[in-house]
């Protein structure tokens, strides 16, 4: 008989005790005293997130909801049962903001507050239009209640962090955003990865990390502000492919350049070992995966000695805003590593696909080939390139099991920042400071010199003109729709405190219009022939969309109209003028009817919403995408 979880509150309970007893909380003497707190803020968070989710793509039709006064939302379940949701306020892009509490109201008893998110979807399920079995609400309410949990965790280290930040960078009422910028033995970029991971925004399962004990989540996440090891692998050169973009002179020169010794301590394990050195490269390897994944994975190649494992420390690293990717000894120089780990986060096994090794280098130089032709799209748009790639090769295994022995080296963004300035990770803007405040707020106080609704708006219109001339430039002329989302993307703070222009990192997904970029005299060459380069131009857009104008420009907007009251059609507005402009600069060097095409797509015609919990409802790898009403039509959105 299958043993039954502990109820959720106990779950909480003893997760609770295990991660206050690391040394990551100890450091800032956090204690029970802050759990409860920490619950009531990660439960709002939480539920946010699901009600969201299940009204953007329509799981639940958002027209049953009914109105009541005192700002309070209704939600009929059946005839005894109905749900009140407080300060339930619907967005442009379908967005939802859920303030208050939520209550479950059965006949005559006394309404009872909903806390978890798997409560939530148990007493949701009656609305759905499909028929839920229950092994698949067990599925999403483990995955619900593992996301609700970490977040807990991550809520109260947060907090915590953020007072000591401010003590130690923003005396005198100094916003720490300018103490980190200015303190020269400080890399302020991988600080602010660390204490800005927040999490998709539009994904419920936003801290899903199944798989992982908490002493490990704790170990391994940015948002505790992690360190450790990163192990060293030997892999037998001929089971290895190595992709390099074409200035870069070899990988093991690189090696011993970023991590000097390690390249001789590999030497000396493997002649101890009988074996050749020069018959082997190294290969760093996340811990999770050395220990866990590829003694199972890989057990035949370690019989065989095609791979070793070894107990040598190849480096000590930080992991970003991207649980796999590290930064070396959060240096300004190194580059950052990215590395498969077997584990389910958000949704899916973060592993590194032998696509990806290959395409990262090769994509990059095909960028940079492009903003060395394009001077005036290089002024506002920089790319962090994906230097070197390997993968692990042979006829006999499949690629699902070689994206689990890869690496990626990308190089370190501090690489485009210039004397005074300051890489900020986008993603960091929505995190909240110790005054409960998103750090957006004090990069506009020192941009404008005031907090103020004004001043936030003005902020807007620079950020806009600093990042989307270079984004719709690319797009346009060239096909080329970055992943622009959040986590892949820095706005450069210059000397000055204003916005400079936008560096991005990770092309694994990036999607490229084979007409458009063929039209203009360039090709690529392919791992994958049904990737990367794409025939169907909807294709591409949807990844503009979706990444760029959806979840980093639209959020923006979102989230300066929650926390400065402003409203929300001026800062579409504002977009709209953007967008507009930059077609207008656009339109001489345009094929004419994919000028007109595309200036409809992104202005007037409905835009794609990916549906991540419809993906995790049919447990699918591939995406669902809907549509919904475009955001930058006013016609669609009149009173």
């Amino acid at each position: 008989m299958k043993a039954l979880q502990p109820k959720l509150p106990e779950m909480l309970t003893l997760q609770w005790r295990k991660a206050i007893s690391t040394t990551c909380f100890s450091r800032y003497g956090i204690n029970h005293d802050a759990f409860e707190y920490a619950v009531c803020k990660a439960s709002k968070r939480a539920l946010q997130r699901l009600v969201q989710a299940l009204l953007r793509e329509n799981i639940i039709n958002p027209l049953l909801l009914k109105t009541l006064p005192d700002d309070q939302k209704s939600l009929t379940v059946d005839d005894r049962t109905c749900l009140t949701f407080e300060r339930l306020i619907s967005h442009r892009m379908s967005g939802w903001s859920l303030t208050g509490n939520t209550f479950f109201h059965l006949g005559e008893q006394p309404p009872q507050t909903v806390s978890s998110p798997s409560e939530l979807l148990g007493l949701l399920i009656p609305l759905f239009a499909e028929v839920i079995p229950p092994e698949t609400l067990d599925r999403l309410s483990e995955e619900l209640d593992d996301s609700f949990i970490n977040d807990t965790l991550c809520v109260v280290f947060h907090d915590s962090w953020s007072r000591h930040l401010a003590d130690r960078y923003g005396g005198n009422d100094q916003p720490f955003l300018l103490g980190i910028s200015r303190e020269p033995t400080l890399n302020a970029s991988a600080l602010l990865e660390q204490w800005g991971t927040t999490g998709h925004p539009w994904h419920p399962n936003f801290k899903t990390k199944l798989g992982l004990s908490i002493e490990e989540v704790v170990g391994y996440s940015p948002e505790f502000e992690a360190s450790f090891e990163i192990s060293l692998c030997a892999l037998h050169k001929d089971f290895a492919h190595i992709e390099l973009m074409p200035e870069i002179p070899g990988y093991h020169a690189n090696l011993d350049l970023w991590f000097p010794g390690v390249r001789q301590q590999l030497n000396t394990f493997l002649q101890r070992q009988g074996l050749q050195a020069d018959d082997y490269i190294q290969l760093p390897v996340h811990p999770w995966q050395a220990s866990e994944t590829l003694p199972m994975l890989f057990a035949n190649e370690i019989r065989d000695r095609v791979l070793l494992i070894t107990d040598i420390k190849a480096f000590v690293g930080h992991p970003t805003m991207s649980f796999r990717t590290v930064l070396p000894e959060a240096s300004t120089t190194a580059p950052m590593v990215k590395l498969p780990v077997g584990v389910r986060l958000t949704s899916v096994q973060r592993t590194v696909s032998p696509r990806s090794a290959c395409m990262g280098p090769r994509v990059s130089a095909l960028l940079s080939t492009i903003l060395r032709q394009e001077p005036e799209i290089h002024q506002r748009l920089a790319i962090v390139p994906e230097c070197i790639g390997i993968h692990f090769k042979s006829e006999k295994v499949p690629d699902e099991r070689s994206r689990h022995l890869s690496v990626l080296f990308r190089n370190n963004p501090s690489e485009q920042i210039r004397s005074g300035e300051m890489a900020i990770p986008v993603g960091s803007l929505f995190a909240v400071d110790h005054n409960e405040q998103p750090l957006l707020r004090q990069w506009v106080s020192l941009s404008e010199g005031s907090d103020s609704a004004e001043a936030a708006q003005l902020f807007l219109d620079k950020y806009l003109d600093a990042s989307l001339p270079g984004l719709l430039g690319m797009y346009v002329l060239y096909g080329i729709a970055f992943e622009a989302h959040q986590q892949n993307s820095f706005m450069v703070m210059d000397e000055n405190g204003q916005p400079a222009r936008l560096p991005l990192r990770d092309f694994g997904d990036i999607r490229i219009d084979r007409t458009a970029l063929h039209a203009r005299g360039l090709n690529l060459l392919l791992q994958d022939p049904s990737m990367t380069l794409y025939d169907d131009p909807s294709h591409v857009r949807d990844k503009l969309l979706h990444t760029t104008f959806m979840c980093h420009f639209g959020e923006l907007i979102l989230l300066i109209t929650r926390h400065w009251e402003i409203s929300e059609s001026a800062l579409w507005e504002t977009l709209h003028a953007h967008v507009s402009r930059c077609f207008e600069n656009l339109q001489e060097r345009s094929e004419p009817h994919r000028w007109r095409t595309e200036r409809e797509a992104l202005l007037e015609h409905d835009w794609p919403a990916k549906s991540f919990f419809r993906m995790r409802l049919h447990n699918s790898a591939t995406d669902i995408v809907g549509r919904l009403k475009n955001p930058l039509n006013p016609a669609l959105h009149a009173l």
